[in-house]
């Protein structure tokens, strides 16, 4: 995800709050109710947000996803992927909630496993669990010490943080969650897309680069042609195969320049570019820093 989309997300719903430089491979903020009451008449328009959600929620309130509409009330989590096309209101004086935001780039971290068909991001719509009381102390007792941990010194907080936003997932994935209507076959073009994506640059190294990264490449994978392609992506995610591609190439970057010792023009060739000096244009375009920057922070 670019920085402008992000940028433009905290400039249109967030209150008083700026989005702050950090050395984490993502993004990752926790924001609260209050927050997130700049703009509240948008928020009633169906859209796409550009992050991940969880959110933690007391109250009443009405969500609509695609074509299903459904109310909350009382305790309830909530989660949201960025293929999402959802709206929100509440009536409700005592609503409240907390929410963690992060991008697929943080989420996915070190790792090269592929979210998309997990139970509580799987296609896009909204899922939602109701709690009872001891499930949602538990929950909220987990974001407080995220919360408390965004603001620590410890040099591991990332892992650390992310460890706590998986226990949150696997601590409703094992109760079992209820889901909005599916609109996305689990064989659609947009999943297969998404599989060869994560399989294209699950090995990659100096002496395994990637293979293909053009969108013709995908869609003759697919067998299908880029225009097909675009069109189901845009519609069922709401990027085009090249903004995907690229958000990829930059996510594995990341990766190499901070976790392996690849010199840039290692990791130029394992990503498919012929020259180094293409390589540290594309990176800088797509991120506002040179790899190098990104590696020394």
């Amino acid at each position: 995800m670019s920085s402008t989309a992000l940028q433009e997300f905290y400039d249109k719903y967030v209150n008083n709050r700026t989005l702050e430089a950090s050395d984490f491979l993502g993004h990752f903020n926790v924001l609260q109710w209050q927050d997130l009451q700049k703009d509240p008449e948008s928020c009633k328009k169906l859209q796409r947000k550009p992050l991940y959600k969880i959110a933690l929620i007391t109250g009443k309130a009405t969500y609509s996803s695609h074509d299903h509409t459904f109310q909350v009330d009382g305790r309830n989590i909530l989660f949201m992927s960025p293929a999402t096309r959802c709206s929100f209101s509440t009536a409700d004086p005592e609503f409240d909630g907390e929410y963690c935001v992060f991008t697929e780039r943080f989420l996915k971290g070190t790792n090269r496993l592929s979210y998309h068909n997990w139970p509580v991001f799987k296609g896009n719509n909204i899922h939602v669990k109701k709690l009872n009381d001891n499930q949602y102390e538990d929950i909220h007792k987990i974001v407080n010490e995220i919360k408390n941990e965004c603001h620590s010194l410890y040099p591991f907080k990332e892992q650390l943080i992310l460890n706590r936003i998986f226990d949150i997932i696997h601590y409703v994935q094992k109760t079992g969650t209820n889901i909005g209507s599916g609109n996305t076959p689990s064989d659609s073009i947009s999943e297969r897309f998404l599989t060869l994506l994560d399989d294209e640059f699950s090995e990659i190294n100096p002496s395994m680069p990637l293979q293909g990264k053009s969108p013709s490449y995908f869609a003759g994978l697919l067998n299908i042609t880029v225009d097909k392609l675009n069109i189901n992506l845009k519609g069922s995610i709401g990027k085009t195969t090249q903004e995907l591609i690229h958000e990829r190439i930059i996510s594995e970057a990341n990766i190499m320049l901070r976790h392996s010792a690849y010199s840039m023009k290692e990791i130029a060739w394992c990503l498919s570019f012929q020259e180094t000096s293409h390589f540290l244009n594309f990176y800088k375009k797509n991120t506002g820093m040179t790899p190098l920057t990104y590696r020394g922070k």
